[in-house]
């Protein structure tokens, strides 16, 4: 082994302590971002699963009359939501894995920055996709083009604060990068 190796090597007692001291979080990032996951899975199959509820509400956001909705544009509805809460579960990959290294004693690492930043990005495009599958599934449902509902929006508040945590997340990922290459490249000088 090299000598800058070794020296960038976490000694043992260091990262068990470190371990001991991060360990719940992480644990706790994990449960959350399953719970996560799973609850959003649970809620849109319960309220989708109840279709007459469903095209009420739509119709309330549409001024429109949609009782007489086929079966199978109801399912093309259901089957674009279910694809846009699929693409959360890179999201919740990308924290597993960041909270994985983490454990692992790498936390200020290239590697550990890099998940951070795969996450951040995970969550941009899981909130790009949501965005999308809302202006899909209206369109599904109503049967003609529509790019802006009469009530509301297709972009929501909540979305700009995930926005913003994903940009966050993101900018977190740059500067711990640069900071652990930073001290990857003074380990070697030294």
């Amino acid at each position: 082994m090299s000598e800058a190796v070794a020296h960038l090597e976490t000694p043992p007692l260091a990262t068990s302590t470190l371990r001991a001291r991060i360990a719940w979080i992480c644990h706790a990032l994990r449960i959350g971002a399953v719970v996560w996951i799973g609850w959003g899975v649970v809620w849109t199959l319960v309220s989708w699963s109840d279709k007459t509820r469903t095209l009420k509400s739509y119709g309330f956001w549409f001024s429109a009359d949609f009782t007489g909705l086929s079966d199978a544009r109801y399912a093309a509805a259901v089957v674009a939501v279910l694809f846009s809460l699929a693409a959360t579960l890179p999201v919740v990959i990308c924290i597993w894995r960041l909270a994985a290294t983490y454990l692992a004693g790498r936390v200020f690492s290239v590697d550990a920055a890099l998940w951070l930043r795969r996450t951040g990005i995970a969550a941009l495009a899981a909130i790009v996709v949501n965005i999308i599958a809302r202006v899909v599934v209206a369109n599904i449902i109503a049967g003609y083009p529509i790019l802006i509902p009469p009530r509301g929006s297709f972009v929501v508040p909540q979305d700009l604060l995930h926005l913003i945590f994903a940009v966050f997340v993101l900018a977190l990922a740059h500067i711990f990068k640069a900071a652990a290459e930073m001290a990857d490249d003074h380990a070697q000088i030294v």
